[in-house]
């Protein structure tokens, strides 16, 4: 991960995502403390976009003065809250790094070009990962699938990650038992 994270990301992370393991401390802070949704952050990116700002301009000395312009889509006290986690941020950051975790924004140059060109604005705010970003850059198979599957289906899903990394092609999993598994098994 980059040692120091652009200031539209911090903003994008302060907004969006939840830094502490579980959630309790956001339940207890109430309502105005609530994560922004994805369709929360696209109408306010859009929002900003239009106002010829950026999410960084949020953490800005006048950054309150641009909470008002923004009420209609977030109301202020809940910007407030969010933007004010920046301790939170500080600890979740030194976690990613020490377990070689990188993040990156829609804001950022390093986002892969491809997932923007496809998705356009509803590309994910934020992706978080390990290894090469390189990867991005190159084609991909994504192998997804039950997770009770057995037998002939799971040496069939075993079989494609195998020919897949015999290929040299990048396999896109989740991971998860069953299928994504086997597929990054083989």
């Amino acid at each position: 991960m980059n040692d120091t994270l652009s200031l539209n990301t911090r903003a994008i992370l302060l907004l969006t995502a939840p830094l502490v393991v579980g959630r309790s401390s956001l339940r207890h802070a109430g309502p105005a403390a609530a994560l922004l949704s994805f369709g929360e952050y696209k109408r306010l990116a859009r929002h900003l976009y239009g106002l010829s700002r950026q999410p960084a301009d949020l953490l800005a000395a006048d950054g309150e003065a641009l909470y008002a312009d923004c009420a209609d889509i977030v109301e202020p006290e809940r910007l407030r809250r969010l933007l004010g986690r920046g301790f939170l941020l500080g600890q979740a950051v030194e976690r990613w790094q020490a377990r070689s975790i990188w993040v990156v924004s829609r804001a950022d140059a390093a986002y892969p070009v491809r997932l923007k060109a496809r998705l356009k604005e509803d590309c994910p705010p934020v992706l978080y990962g390990c290894g090469s970003r390189s990867l991005f850059d190159r084609e991909g198979l994504a192998v997804v699938g039950s997770r009770n599957a057995e037998g002939a289906l799971l040496d069939y899903a075993e079989g494609v990650g195998g020919l897949a990394a015999a290929a040299g092609v990048a396999l896109v999993s989740g991971g998860a038992r069953g299928i994504d598994g086997a597929a990054t098994d083989g």
